[in-house]
């Protein structure tokens, strides 16, 4: 037999000799005080059965009609008993007025009601203390329970102390009076006792949003995880259930799958010591940086032979702000093509990508006439934000370089990022359409060179100007 049975069982016991003295005492004495601590007592047995049926029912294993075991009715029969604990001290309430009301009262042998009161108080101190100390080792919310009731009838006592003793001076009146502070007492006890059960029952989530939080940032920080969703705790008794959403390379193995889950079930096991965890995790694969770019080499080129006028690639580049990413390519056309027919060309070749590959948010192209045998490369790049005033700076001086070129007309969607080591500029000037990709390239490498000196940035690593026909553009700044 289990040893919370065994403890209900003992109880059981305690509870019968506890009311068989509360009995005797309360029709010895006639006193209301006692018979309100006389009446909690005799519904604990009541509520002890009630333990035992569930603790025998919780000890049973998981099967098909409650696969996830029975310990939910622990936490019923707590909510059962506070309900009918207020109920019955309601009544009590009501019979201790009417008595005041009518001044209908009366306490006999009061020496004996505190001979009677003590056996119970030491008792009660004892037997306490020990199913409380028992209920937290093994995690049973109606053990514990039973412990506080008991104790608890050990504090109320001192209020029948206290009606015995003013009984010995012939104040008897005051015997009601504690009999309804008595029943408050037990009726706050037995909110606080549903209100519990009602917690377990309603799955709410007993652990601290500071541990939910070590445990997200400690599963963010496995390998190949890209992303933590979502968290679910649900406990049952002395077990919590943990439910993990993530999301992780798409790349990785069976293997490497099974890793993560065993360090998630070690970790969590870590920091919820006092439950048995049950753990369920469901992980969604999501392409990480690696794996778009080797995905957006393979899809470039399968590209490339619908689109002749395009002799190669270079360049390629993937930026991640936060959890977006965006794709710079450099395209080598034809050197006999017009700017504006260049710019349609990699317009569609853009929102081909975009289309085909979804995860990047943004595609930037840049053109050039200049054949490229360089093998293309992934490069990922982790890009940060500047503030508003270094942006309206670098604005400025940008704007003054491309304003001293004849051939400039304008620009838009200057941008300025930063990484761990250098910095990066983006812009896209304005031409005229007609002119050629060969002339644009010469005028964009003498702006290039004009903008790092007039900006004097040592860490500038790449200025990345994108040429566009003035004739399209509705919006930016034109000269």
């Amino acid at each position: 037999m289990d040893t919370k049975i065994k403890f209900a069982f003992v109880t059981l016991g305690v509870i019968f000799l506890q009311s068989s003295l509360k009995l005797i005492g309360v029709l010895i004495t006639g006193s209301l005080s006692f018979l309100s601590e006389t009446v909690d007592t005799l519904t604990d047995i009541l509520f002890v059965s009630i333990t035992i049926y569930s603790l025998i029912h919780s000890e049973k294993p998981a099967d098909y009609d409650h696969m996830y075991g029975h310990t939910k009715i622990d936490s019923l029969g707590a909510m059962i008993q506070g309900i009918i604990l207020m109920n019955i001290y309601v009544l009590l309430i009501y019979n201790a007025v009417q008595a005041l009301i009518t001044n209908q009262f009366q306490v006999d042998n009061p020496e004996l009601g505190l001979v009677l009161m003590a056996i119970s108080f030491c008792v009660n101190i004892v037997f306490s203390r020990i199913l409380i100390s028992q209920g937290k080792r093994r995690k049973s919310l109606t053990l514990e329970i039973q412990g506080l009731n008991l104790f608890q009838d050990s504090m109320r006592a001192i209020i029948v102390f206290l009606s015995f003793i003013f009984a010995f001076f012939n104040v008897i009146f005051l015997d009601p009076i504690l009999s309804i502070i008595l029943s408050f007492w037990i009726i706050v006890g037995a909110l606080k006792l549903a209100n519990d059960g009602v917690k377990e029952l309603t799955d709410t989530n007993p652990i601290s949003s500071l541990i939910v939080e070590e445990l997200r940032t400690n599963i963010f920080n496995l390998e190949h995880v890209l992303g933590v969703h979502d968290i679910k705790i649900r406990t049952s008794g002395k077990t919590l259930f943990l439910e993990v959403y993530l999301s992780v390379e798409d790349h990785i193995s069976i293997v490497h799958a099974n890793e993560i889950i065993k360090s998630i079930r070690s970790t969590s096991s870590k920091i919820f010591p006092l439950y048995e965890v049950e753990c369920i995790v469901e992980m969604n694969p999501m392409a990480s940086e690696k794996s778009i770019g080797e995905g957006l080499i393979n899809l470039i080129f399968s590209m490339k032979s619908e689109y002749p006028e395009i002799e190669n690639f270079k360049d390629l580049n993937i930026f991640s702000i936060e959890s977006e990413y965006f794709l710079s390519l450099t395209i080598i056309v034809d050197e006999s093509l017009s700017l504006t027919k260049a710019h349609n060309i990699c317009s569609h070749f853009e929102k081909e990508i975009k289309r085909q590959s979804p995860n990047i948010k943004r595609v930037i192209t840049h053109i050039e006439a200049q054949p490229h045998s360089d093998i293309l490369l992934p490069n990922q790049i982790k890009l940060a934000d500047v503030g508003p005033e270094m942006i309206q700076q670098i604005s400025e001086h940008v704007e003054e370089v491309l304003r001293q070129d004849p051939q400039v007309k304008g620009y838009h969607g200057l941008e300025f990022w930063v990484t761990l080591d250098y910095c990066i500029l983006e812009a896209h000037v304005f031409f005229n359409g007609s002119l050629n990709i060969a002339q644009i390239h010469d005028h964009l490498s003498e702006l290039e060179i004009n903008i790092r000196e007039k900006l004097g940035i040592d860490n500038l690593d790449s200025i990345l100007l994108h040429s566009e026909p003035i004739e399209e553009q509705k919006e930016g700044v034109i000269f």
